[in-house]
């Protein structure tokens, strides 16, 4: 009797432990939406040019920062974001009171195929705070980069990080790094192209808009008759650019075009390219001027006309801020002169508008 029932207690043991590990094995991490926090069980070391930490298991794989404050996780083209809020509390005394997630990751273009996440001044467009905030830049399933800035005290849009948009001009990337700026030790992130070639994408970081409103930017310059001269410039997608010039009425009742030109602009953003990375070839005609050189004008006057009938010039550009784009001439003719017979506007400090020229 004492035989039958040890014999039945085994057979219970043995069943039940095989009940715990089928029961194991069907667990585990489960989709995207279903994950309620994501704890890597280790971090590869990574080299200087890669990203802080990462992990990858089956189907899925994990990107974090060097501070340990963000992790990305990466599953069928979906991405979510969580936060370390312990690390957070170091530099945030707030982040105590706030969620660590995972909140889900919306992208402009695609899926998301990789992501980089790192601390870049240039990017950082919150300001007002003591801290760089870590940007996650994504490489979508498109071969586009898009990029947002995770900090849990600036909050969600319906429990969601949105991607700022998709940085212009930027194609066929096959992969992302977190890196030393040549000859510095400023870190940033570069996407590389199928050709070897490298972007840093703090070139474009406040360009996401640049098409927005039609691509339309404005810049005012005041004159010597205390009225303003306006300058209107259109960029397409395409890389077809139109410009429009006039000055403001003597009532002041709005601005008058009296020169409009069209044609084409180049940008260069190639770290290891043949031109300097973060500027622009710009090569345009006039096609219509209200002045009229009349049958016998003067040489002086023929000359100025002349010359102003083409713009092929370069330009370095840079924008320090959403909206704001600020373009400098390096070589050839300049987009406006003070007057007729004045001297070059060299600097321009553009602001998108929704003017239609």
């Amino acid at each position: 009797m004492k035989r039958s029932i040890i014999i039945i207690l085994v057979l219970l043991t043995a069943a039940l432990g095989l009940g715990l590990a089928a029961c194991g094995s069907g667990g585990g991490t489960g989709s995207l939406g279903e994950i309620a926090q994501y704890e890597p069980d280790s971090v590869n070391e990574q080299a200087d040019n890669a990203v802080g930490g990462s992990s990858e298991s089956s189907g899925s794989m994990v990107r974090e920062d060097e501070e340990d404050l963000v992790s990305v996780r990466i599953e069928g083209g979906g991405a979510e974001i969580s936060f370390n809020l312990e690390r957070w509390s170091r530099i945030n005394t707030g982040s105590d009171k706030l969620s660590e997630g995972p909140f889900q990751i919306v992208t402009m273009s695609s899926g998301v195929a990789d992501a980089v996440v790192g601390k870049v001044a240039a990017l950082d467009l919150h300001g007002g705070r003591d801290y760089i905030a870590p940007a996650v830049a994504l490489l979508t399933e498109d071969g586009r980069v898009e990029f947002f800035l995770a900090d849990p005290s600036v909050g969600t849009w319906e429990n969601e990080y949105r991607s700022y948009g998709v940085l212009p001009w930027l194609k066929n990337i096959e992969s992302l790094t977190y890196e030393k700026m040549d000859g510095i030790s400023e870190k940033t992130i570069y996407a590389w192209d199928s050709k070897g070639l490298k972007y840093d994408i703090s070139l474009v970081g406040n360009l996401t808009n640049i098409f927005y409103s039609g691509g339309a930017w404005e810049f005012f310059y005041p004159n010597e008759y205390g009225t303003e001269l306006y300058l209107g410039m259109v960029l397409s997608e395409d890389g077809a650019m139109d410009l429009v010039l006039g000055m403001e009425s003597f009532d002041g009742s709005g601005y008058e075009a009296d020169q409009r030109y069209s044609g084409t602009y180049e940008v260069f953003l190639a770290e290891n390219g043949n031109r300097q990375s973060g500027t622009m070839d710009v090569d345009l005609e006039c096609t219509w001027w209200l002045a009229e050189l009349g049958e016998n004008p003067d040489p002086a006057d023929k000359a100025i006309w002349d010359e102003r009938m083409h713009i092929n010039a370069t330009y370095s550009f840079s924008a320090i801020g959403d909206g704001y784009l600020n373009m400098f001439l390096k070589d050839g003719q300049a987009l406006m002169y003070t007057d007729w017979h004045g001297t070059p506007i060299t600097k321009y400090n553009f602001w998108q508008t929704i003017f239609d020229y």
